[in-house]
């Protein structure tokens, strides 16, 4: 119900750089486009503000935004850059067709699949930022998407990603907490098939990490050099490594 109406709303007089009712609650959980635009606005200057305080200058850069979406954070984080080139990518082919017919002017858009292995060469990004992604993947997927960011990186590129910390744990049950402490980290799986109604993959689900699982684990394929818990809306953890040297990534010892 809520949908038809706002379909009907969007049909009847768009006119800004926000995409259909239904792209935006995928990435948004909301309607609204008040909201949708206030929240992509927020993220980036987040990002805006761990890439400077990690000496990343955004000038004159190849930065990609991975997970993009519809491009609802990069075509904010675009008004942080200089001089930069942007790219995004992401599995909704909805979203990115959708980028690439509103949004060319801010960013080159691009399709990727499920499999860790991007159309992008090795050492082509000095950064790369991906929101609310690593917060929804299996253990298994996140060290293959880490090893692929690895190799996307160029040496000393910096990689920014999110990640369910201790402020949001509200929901989390005495058995996740326990498994949380014991693990570091915790993938729920709630709803499966034609019960998952968000329209994203089924192996799209929820997940939460220990700061020191973060820092152990990924720091197999990148280093972790800042964990800013709360950095995100005090709500997700803002997690930023670096690719330190040629050839850095995936490290079993």
């Amino acid at each position: 119900m809520e949908l038809s109406r706002e379909n009907r709303t969007y049909r009847s007089g768009n006119s800004s750089k926000t995409p259909p009712p239904i792209l935006r609650y995928r990435v948004h959980r909301a309607f609204d486009e008040d909201s949708y635009v206030r929240n992509g606005r927020t993220i980036s200057q987040c990002l805006a503000g761990a890439f400077g305080a990690n000496g990343v200058h955004l000038k004159n850069l190849t930065i990609l935004d991975f997970a993009c979406g519809p491009g609802r954070v990069i075509n904010e984080f675009s008004g942080f850059t200089e001089s930069c080139a942007l790219y995004g990518s992401d599995i909704d082919a909805e979203a990115i067709a959708w980028a690439q017919s509103n949004l060319s002017d801010v960013a080159l858009f691009s399709t990727n699949t499920a499999t860790a292995r991007t159309r992008y060469a090795s050492d082509m990004f000095d950064a790369i930022y991906c929101v609310s992604l690593f917060t929804h993947l299996d253990e298994q997927a996140q060290d293959e998407w880490l090893g692929e960011m690895a190799r996307l990186l160029k040496p000393n590129g910096v990689f920014i990603t999110t990640t369910h910390g201790c402020c949001a744990m509200d929901s989390c049950t005495p058995r996740e907490l326990a498994d949380l402490q014991r693990d570091g980290i915790v993938y729920r799986v709630d709803r499966k098939g034609k019960f998952k109604v968000d329209g994203l993959p089924d192996f799209y689900q929820t997940t939460f990490h220990a700061v020191d699982y973060v820092k152990k684990h990924w720091g197999r394929f990148l280093s972790v050099v800042d964990h800013i818990e709360g950095g995100l809306n005090g709500h997700q953890d803002i997690v930023v490594m670096r690719k330190s040297r040629v050839g850095a990534g995936y490290n079993p010892q």
